[in-house]
């Protein structure tokens, strides 16, 4: 039978209160040690684990004695004060656990530098970038405004954001120009609109042409149209780029453009690194920020099949060979 077990002063004979085993509880009197008392977690069977935790409200202690009761009172407290102490190690071990986390996240961002830090170191390499002769030359030429309507100059000044955004994150940027840019013409207009921050643009802005920046001998006009291959990208060379939206692309225009400058010319080397799966567009006019981060790739990378492949849409249709 579980119960409780209480041996009064002035009885030999056992009585219980269903439900409690005292065992659970030796007093002061009945301790070897002869402390006040000691409370003894022994584990209960599964006949009685669901009781033995707690007197019975209809249980009958009018035949206790006193000393009986105040053990009993004495029991119940103990187990109240153990069970608060068992939350309260709970709660301190997870705050422990916060503590930490929180110690480890603050040292993790005293290592890293602000947002604001982040942006100055990369502005301040794209400065130095730009007084430096030891990257390529990259120049977007601006002054095709004539060849677009106001939706593909639109356009043109989203693949500027692009390209600028590329170039900052990029681990090795390029020297970038944009020539040919008149504050007053269209497509500079369509670039502040539509570009925050644009006229602090860390580039080389100006509205002369790359033939009175750059020495002429220097100069590669990038062209789909040209016999001429890219297959490098040198440190003293200028490599200019139309700016020509692919909307409505002019067929050998660029090209003419630069025979008639006197420059030389070159495409990018699709066919000889890349070739057309079963399906898809296999358009090889790309978007001028689409061939600037195949140029920056390539810099950082010199891996031309990378280089392409991260740089055209899959939507084209190209593998690599």
């Amino acid at each position: 039978m579980n119960g409780l077990h209480l041996k009064s002063e002035t009885e030999e004979s056992s009585r219980w209160i269903p439900g409690y085993d005292f065992d659970l509880w030796t007093s002061s009197e009945e301790s070897s040690d002869g402390e006040e008392g000691t409370y003894h977690e022994n584990s209960q069977t599964e006949e009685n684990a669901g009781h033995g935790r707690t007197i019975p409200r209809d249980a009958d202690t009018s035949h206790l004695s006193d000393k009986a009761l105040k053990r009993l009172d004495r029991f119940e407290k103990i187990k109240r004060w153990k069970k608060e102490r068992r939350k309260d190690r709970q709660e301190m071990r997870r705050q422990e656990k916060a503590v930490k986390k929180d110690l480890v996240e603050i040292q993790f961002a005293s290592d890293k530098p602000t947002k604001r830090e982040l942006k100055c170191q990369i502005l301040a390499k794209l400065e130095a970038l730009q007084k430096s002769d030891s990257v390529p030359k990259i120049c977007i030429d601006m002054g095709l405004a004539n060849l677009m309507n106001s939706k593909e100059v639109d356009r043109l000044a989203g693949q500027i954001r692009r390209v600028y955004g590329s170039n900052r994150q990029a681990a090795r940027p390029l020297h970038l120009t944009f020539s040919n840019l008149e504050t007053t013409g269209a497509i500079y207009k369509a670039c502040q609109n539509k570009n925050d921050g644009f006229a602090h643009y860390r580039v080389n802005m100006t509205n002369s042409s790359h033939l009175e920046i750059f020495p002429p001998e220097k100069i590669i006009y990038l062209t789909p149209d040209s016999d001429s291959v890219l297959m490098s990208l040198e440190d003293d060379r200028v490599y200019v780029l139309g700016g020509l939206v692919d909307e409505s692309p002019n067929k050998n225009h660029t090209l003419r453009l630069a025979e008639h400058q006197g420059l030389a010319t070159a495409r990018l080397p699709i066919d000889e690194y890349l070739q057309q799966a079963n399906t898809g567009s296999f358009n090889k006019i790309l978007s001028i920020n689409q061939i600037f981060d195949i140029l920056l790739t390539f810099y950082e990378t010199k891996d031309w099949a990378v280089a392409l492949l991260a740089g055209i849409p899959k939507r084209k249709g190209f593998i690599a060979r």
